[in-house]
């Protein structure tokens, strides 16, 4: 019963480590838009902001996301572990 509990506890973190991959990828890449951006020489707010602001707004909120659900995931695998004390 308790090798049941340890595979769950395993997926679990596997799909947490997903997830907090998918949240740093989705930061490295606004962080490299905002570097391309400058890079093009768009640095006047005015032009900066509106090609910016879908991208960080898109990926934060992705970031945030998966972030919150791996919380979540976690909680779920405390809930698991006091269950296979028990």
């Amino acid at each position: 019963m308790i090798e049941k509990y340890k595979t769950q506890i395993k997926i679990l973190f596997g799909i947490r480590i997903c997830l907090w991959i998918v949240a740093l990828a989705s930061t490295v890449y606004w962080i490299y838009y905002s570097v391309k951006l400058h890079a093009n020489g768009i640095y006047a707010p005015e032009e900066y902001s509106p090609l910016m602001r879908p991208v960080l707004h898109t990926c934060v909120g992705i970031a945030i996301a998966v972030i919150c659900l791996s919380f979540v995931l976690h909680a779920i695998s405390i809930k698991i572990k006091r269950a296979a004390v028990e």
